[in-house]
């Protein structure tokens, strides 16, 4: 397994998504990969930096520090000893560059937008027919050579035709994600869905969701994948759990590096 898979690997571990087979792999790898190993320590790690509620205490210990700097600097108290003054801001300084440091260099289990979009995006496959409309099978035939610039040409063309056709529609939709046209694969994903009588609801409402993670718009793919993952009997129920999962623990993280970094600024 090559290292840019061992993030996954070890998440999918930590977070019992192994079956028997899988941990007893993944236990044998942990043992005779070195590198594995350290990503797996430093993961371990970092989880119990953020159940630690020993940091908040640390947080409240130096606003207080720096309150009383501030009141010393504006003439209305003058409280504090010096050297308590400095040790807190020394340290301060110390322990969030080396918290902020570990997190961002050593640790892999930061998930962008764009990295949990190609761990879960896959176009779909089709099966071409010689029978029936001419554009379509010829429509099919460049979307499963990936040209989809003539794809996409040829979906619009039977679309206009043929307005109410959501197999045409979902595959303009998926044409439209490898071409980039986001605002186009939303609009094509959000009629097959508000028509909720054909066959392509449910992926549908899965590629919408993953189009508003790679478009940067965070809350609408939360709020869909939540969707998902609230019907137990959806197909991409188990996948939307473990994509909302990955989403919470990015942020997670990202709001203890927000919170070191402003105390740091005033020091």
């Amino acid at each position: 397994m090559i290292k840019a898979k061992y993030t996954e690997w070890i998440d999918n571990y930590l977070e019992g998504e192994l079956d028997i087979a899988q941990r007893m792999s993944f236990e044998a790898e942990l043992q005779a990969n070195s590198q594995l190993a350290a990503e797996f320590r430093m993961e371990q790690d970092l989880l119990e930096v953020l159940r630690d509620e020993e940091i908040l205490d640390f947080k409240s210990k130096c606003l207080k520090a720096q309150q009383e700097v501030n009141l010393q600097r504006l003439g209305k108290a003058r409280i504090i000893h010096y050297a308590r003054k400095y040790w807190y801001a020394a340290a301060s300084v110390v322990i969030i560059l080396l918290v902020a440091g570990g997190m961002l260099l050593l640790n892999p289990g930061n998930y962008t937008n764009e990295r949990l979009f190609k761990m879960y995006y896959e176009s779909s496959e089709v099966t071409i027919s010689r029978s029936g409309n001419v554009n379509m099978v010829e429509a099919l035939i460049s979307f499963s050579k990936k040209d989809y610039a003539s794809a996409d040409k040829l979906f619009g063309e039977i679309l206009a035709a043929e307005p109410a056709n959501y197999a045409v529609m979902y595959y303009s939709g998926i044409t439209n994600i490898e071409l980039r046209n986001y605002d186009q694969a939303i609009e094509k994903f959000a009629e097959i869905i508000d028509d909720g009588q054909n066959l392509y609801v449910e992926n549908a409402q899965w590629y919408l969701g993953l189009v508003y993670l790679i478009d940067d718009q965070k809350n609408k793919a939360l709020e869909q994948f939540g969707i998902i993952a609230s019907k137990s009997d959806h197909y991409y129920n188990s996948q939307a759990h473990s994509i909302l999962e990955k989403l919470n623990k990015t942020e997670k993280k990202k709001e203890i590096l927000n919170n070191l970094f402003f105390l740091i600024l005033p020091f």
